[in-house]
């Protein structure tokens, strides 16, 4: 029995042990940072604003060389803060009010951990350090009415009014006000941040953040009901396309000349009602490091606004012409056989015959590495098929939802306006007519009115 009884004990102790926040030497409570690849501790110690030797002596070292990821270290500086550091982009409809609630971290320790200088750096798609703790998961409950005191309003959620306070870090229950939503505890696998437009919006959702030049953002939201959605995002209106169930989905270019910094998005919905919710914020949009390629020398025809304008002008005209139904289904196929090879990669910036690098290269370039093949990526109808003084013999076909794509420079097309296309389908051979050094197929894709990475649509499924 007494023995027993120890193995209890021992069991206790770990127990305990195991959910006791990391001390420093003093007693006080530090946080944990999970080292990443890449990571040095001086790339740490400068992201925390600590010294290297505060973190050897914190850590107590024995070889401050040895670094791998996954490893845990206490960061110094930081007493009081508990949990794991993990570094996360802003979401959609978040700001530093509703993260510190989220996170049950008062605002001034997250301006600590971040050092921000102002509420205002926490802009959407912004990498943000946050403590993640295994007890301290909320999702939001409800609003409190404007006609509702705060006790009768726990009384109906069954809640205390002094843990609502807690959990939503107000002093006490009277400063939580009308309008405001409130958070409860909740399982990790249940934590939902919310959103500004609750109740009329239950998901809200812009992917990938941040936003990059050339890339292809993907806005998704689910309601209740039918409702309007109109919205803009870097400056280029947005389409909604209805799903089923009531979720809504816009497909959205970022051009690849888009000055770095800020983007301004918002959204405004109307319910059947007519009741009114927008929101407004700034997106962070991050450079594409697009490298110059050697400068190219072609015939003057073909950079003679002359003639560039109005093709230009007319293959915009193709590819605004938005239909909604979603032709494609999943990833895009490659447009050529393999082995393929890219000759000339999206966002470069080109110079021709002299000129300013001020041109960006719209697409992928597929060299002759296999055969002359040219072949639909997925499902869609033929919208163009005819020779252009730029792009040459040229077939443009739309996918539905304002996803076009292009293929320029063709010796031969197979197909001809109107035509259905399935994926995989021959319709063209690879060539070199139009403004070119050589025999390529030149493979664009269009979202909203925005030639946009096509490595991207190769890669991984949009949406």
């Amino acid at each position: 029995m007494l023995k027993l009884n120890r193995i209890i004990l021992v069991v206790l102790i770990l127990m305990v042990s195991a959910v006791q926040p990391v001390l420093a030497q003093n007693g006080s409570i530090l946080p944990i940072y999970v080292v990443q690849p890449g990571d040095t501790l001086y790339s740490i110690a400068l992201k925390f604003n600590v010294s290297v030797a505060d973190i050897i002596d914190a850590n107590q070292l024995a070889n401050p060389d040895i670094l791998s990821a996954g490893m845990e270290l206490k960061i110094p500086g930081l007493e009081g803060i508990e949990g794991k550091l993990i570094t996360r982009p802003v979401p959609l409809g978040q700001n530093l009010s509703s993260l510190s609630r989220f996170y049950q971290i008062q605002p001034k320790d997250l301006v600590k951990i971040n050092r921000l200088t102002s509420p205002s750096e926490v802009y959407v798609g912004a990498d943000l350090i946050l403590p993640e703790k295994d007890n301290a998961y909320f999702k939001a409950l409800a609003t409190l009415p404007e006609n509702m005191s705060v006790l009768e309003f726990s009384t109906i959620r069954n809640a205390n009014p002094w843990g609502l306070a807690e959990y939503n870090l107000a002093d006490a229950p009277g400063n939580l006000l009308p309008g405001e939503k409130m958070f409860t505890p909740s399982k990790p696998e249940e934590a939902v941040l919310g959103n500004p437009l609750e109740p009329h919006i239950s998901k809200l959702d812009l992917s990938p953040l941040p936003l990059i030049q050339g890339s292809t953002a993907v806005i998704q939201i689910n309601t209740s009901g039918p409702i309007t959605i109109n919205g803009n995002l870097n400056g280029k209106p947005l389409s909604f396309f209805v799903l089923a169930n009531n979720s809504y989905t816009a497909i959205q270019g970022i051009h690849a000349m888009s000055e770095p910094g800020l983007a301004d998005f918002n959204l405004t919905i109307t319910l059947p009602d007519g009741t009114i919710a927008s929101l407004d914020q700034t997106i962070l949009l991050q450079d594409g490091y697009y490298p110059q390629d050697p400068p190219l020398y072609v015939s003057a025809e073909t950079i003679d606004p002359a003639n560039t304008k109005p093709e230009d002008t007319q293959v915009a005209g193709k590819v605004a012409l938005i239909t909604p139904d979603k032709l494609w289904d999943g990833q895009f196929k490659l447009p050529v056989n393999p082995p393929s090879c890219i000759k000339s990669w999206y966002g470069n910036r080109r110079s021709y015959n002299d000129s300013p690098f001020s041109y960006f290269h719209t697409g992928l370039d597929f060299g002759v590495c296999s055969d002359l093949d040219i072949l639909a990526p997925a499902r869609g109808k033929v919208v163009f098929a005819g020779a252009l003084t730029v792009r040459g013999n040229a077939t443009i076909i739309d996918h539905g939802w304002g996803v076009f794509t292009g293929y320029w420079h063709q010796k031969e097309i197979f197909v001809k306006e109107g035509d259905q296309v399935e994926a995989g389908q021959l319709i063209g051979f690879i060539g070199d007519t139009g403004r070119v050094t050589g025999p390529h197929l030149h493979f664009e894709v269009w979202a909203n009115g925005v030639q946009v990475n096509p490595q991207e649509w190769l890669d991984r499924i949009i949406p």
